[in-house]
C-alpha cells in the first residue's frame, strides 16, 4: 500500500510504461463515487499531493465524484522509488489485503519486483472489500527533476494510466 511518482526528463517520457488489471467479472458502471484510502507507506507529502491531485482529476474527467460519506470505491496509491519485493495478500473473505481487516475465506499471497519509480494505484470495492482494478506506472518517479517537470510527467503517466478505464465489457 504506498504510492510512486513520475519520470523527469521529457526523453524519459518516452520509456514510461503503464499497465491496468482488473477483475473482468466487475460492472464498473456501478461506481459513482470513490474516496482515498489512506495508508501510512506515503511518507514524502509532495509526491503524496501531487499524486492525489493528478489521480483525483483522472477519476473526475471520468465521471466519478468523490465522496468522503459514502464511496462506492476506495482509492489507494502506493509508490516505490527504489527496487523492492511486494507481497500482497487478499483474503476472499470478510476484508481486503494491506491490514484493513480479515475474516473467513482463503488467504491469497503474489510476490512481485517493483522496478524504481514506480506508481501503482488500486481501486476496492467499499462494500465487498476487494480490489478491482490496478493500473501500474514504471519509470515515473525521479527525485532529482524540478517540482514543474515532476508534476507534469505524474499527470501524463495517471493519464496514460487510465486511459482504458472504465474497462469495456
Amino acid at each position: 500500500a504506498t504510492l510512486a511518482a513520475v519520470a523527469v526528463l521529457a526523453a524519459a517520457c518516452s520509456s514510461l510504461t503503464t499497465n491496468a488489471d482488473y477483475n473482468p467479472g466487475t460492472d464498473f458502471s456501478k461506481y459513482k463515487t470513490w474516496a482515498w484510502h489512506e495508508t501510512e507507506s506515503m511518507k514524502d507529502t509532495l509526491w503524496r499531493d501531487r499524486i492525489k491531485s493528478a489521480v483525483s482529476d483522472e477519476l473526475r474527467m471520468k465521471g466519478l465524484m468523490q465522496s468522503e460519506a459514502n464511496p462506492d470505491l476506495w482509492v489507494v496509491a502506493h509508490t516505490r522509488l527504489d527496487e523492492q519485493t511486494q507481497i500482497n495478500t487478499y483474503n476472499t473473505g470478510w476484508g481486503y489485503g494491506w491490514g484493513w481487516g480479515y475474516g473467513a475465506g482463503m488467504t491469497t499471497s503474489t510476490v512481485s519486483q517493483i522496478p524504481v519509480g514506480t506508481l501503482i494505484v488500486d481501486l476496492v470495492d467499499v462494500s465487498q472489500k476487494q480490489l478491482v482494478w490496478r493500473g501500474t506506472a514504471t519509470k515515473t518517479l525521479d527525485p532529482d527533476a524540478s517540482p514543474q517537470s515532476k508534476q507534469e510527467n505524474l499527470q501524463k503517466a495517471v493519464a496514460k494510466m487510465f486511459a482504458g478505464f472504465p474497462p469495456k465489457k
